[in-house]
């Protein structure tokens, strides 16, 4: 027992030195401990984390494995992979490749991996050409489009890297990476146009996380708190755990309609609607029923079911689920990534008329009234990052909100996997009420 209290005040010390940007502190401290001996999951990443930062990357894995042993997490397989391969080591990476092609099936990281293998060991640009088109069948992002154009332009297939830059303009509009599409359009168009000699592979773009949005209504994250309110204190995620989710005396929210659509829609352009849309006819009840049944699922530890990105963007499509998301894992550019497609198609389809994500974070949300910004927020989507540090408060004023006003607005809540999983347990109203849950 003195044991393990003595380890978590040498913890919670080097988490004080974190925090006080106190990092060569904090790494002498790591350095000391048996990593084995940490019982937190929370503070092994952290570690892992600062291991990253100061380019000790052999630490990072060691302690990425040894989270993995403990939780078999399939998003710290992704991130182990990600870094054996970016350390060069082909062969542990190969091997790993394997584990997480059984762990995960056929996902969106996937064919990411297999361009970043296939890439380090020097595959040539044909070889990377089909991986993304593959990636393209299954998932279309703004930022493997551009890259599949620009491989197309360097082994001089001029007229396919045009039309993938019309299909990037055509799906996702506007962005700094649709502006750099543009202009390859523009150089490949021109008369004088010759393919490119001996270039090397560009690294794929990220988008731009500042990217502007059409906001239906103004950033939740610049309004200011009203002069006589608190800030709600930030509960540690240890606290929440004590707590019995049935303390949430919070009635269970009202299920409402969306309308279905027929299977004739497949043209991918987002329209903003001026005018209610008619409902159009249902497709069969045997088809939708098939189509969920067939529906690929994932069921954590705590018993949470996570949908895929198209499995989810499939139910979208043809559920009369009221809409609101979780996105469990992934890095912040995928999210946003995703909470974009997620937004147009709820547009498309007819369930949302307008084109915003009002992205604001957890620790923002939990100094506001939620009550007295819902006018000012319905008509659009609310992206909450780091989700699983929202107070108790903020969460039963949420599902207050969700209860409402369910049908006019769109919550999506983002946030590491492992700590969204612990906090949808903690919270199974709130889960409930957030019916599309995407393991990213």
């Amino acid at each position: 027992m003195g044991k393990r209290y003595e380890m978590t005040r040498r913890c919670a010390h080097i988490r004080s030195l974190i925090e006080e940007n106190k990092y060569t502190k904090a790494l002498e401290q790591i350095d000391e401990l048996v990593l084995a001996d940490v019982g937190s999951i929370e503070d092994l990443y952290l570690f892992a984390d600062m291991y990253e930062r100061a380019e000790r990357m052999d630490m990072t894995k060691k302690i990425l494995y040894l989270i993995y042993e403990r939780t078999q997490s399939k998003h710290t397989l992704s991130r182990l992979l990600h870094l054996v391969i970016r350390m060069g080591d082909m062969e542990e990476a190969r091997e790993l490749f394997m584990t997480y092609e059984v762990v995960r099936g056929v996902t969106l990281d996937t064919y990411e991996l297999r361009y970043f293998m296939a890439k380090t060991e020097g595959e040539p640009r044909n070889k990377l050409i089909e991986i993304l088109e593959e990636l393209k069948k299954e998932e279309y992002t703004e930022e493997w489009g551009y890259q599949l154009a620009r491989l197309y332009e360097q082994e001089g297939l001029r007229e396919k890297c045009i039309q993938e830059c019309d299909d990037l303009k055509l799906w996702f509009g506007e962005g700094s990476i649709i502006d750099k599409a543009m202009e390859l359009k523009k150089k490949c168009e021109a008369p004088d146009w010759e393919p490119p000699k001996d270039e090397e592979i560009p690294e794929p773009e990220l988008p731009d996380l500042e990217e502007s949005f059409s906001y239906a209504a103004p950033a939740v994250d610049v309004m200011e708190l009203p002069e006589n309110t608190e800030p709600e204190p930030l509960e540690p995620m240890m606290e929440m755990q004590k707590e019995a989710a049935e303390q949430l005396e919070v009635e269970k929210p009202v299920e409402k309609s969306m309308p279905l659509i027929s299977e004739g829609v497949s043209e991918p352009v987002v329209t903003k609607r001026e005018t209610p849309m008619e409902p159009p006819k249902a497709k069969p009840v045997e088809s939708l029923e098939k189509l969920l049944e067939e529906e690929a699922e994932d069921i954590s530890d705590r018993g949470i079911r996570y949908l895929t990105l198209k499995g989810a963007i499939t139910r979208v499509k043809y559920s009369q689920e009221t809409a609101h998301f979780v996105f469990a894992g992934g890095e912040e550019r995928i999210t946003l990534a995703v909470a974009k497609r997620i937004a147009k198609e709820l547009n498309h389809v007819g369930y949302f008329s307008a084109k915003s994500i009002v992205k604001i974070s957890a620790e923002k949300l939990n100094k506001l009234e939620l009550a007295e910004q819902t006018e000012k927020l319905l008509g659009g989507c609310v992206l909450i990052t780091s989700a699983p540090d929202l107070t108790k408060k903020a969460v039963e004023d949420m599902l207050q909100m969700v209860q409402e006003n369910g049908d006019k607005i769109v919550i999506m809540l983002s946030g590491d996997f492992d700590e969204m999983d612990c906090f949808l347990s903690i919270y199974p109203e709130l889960s409930e009420a957030l019916s599309y849950k995407i393991r990213m």
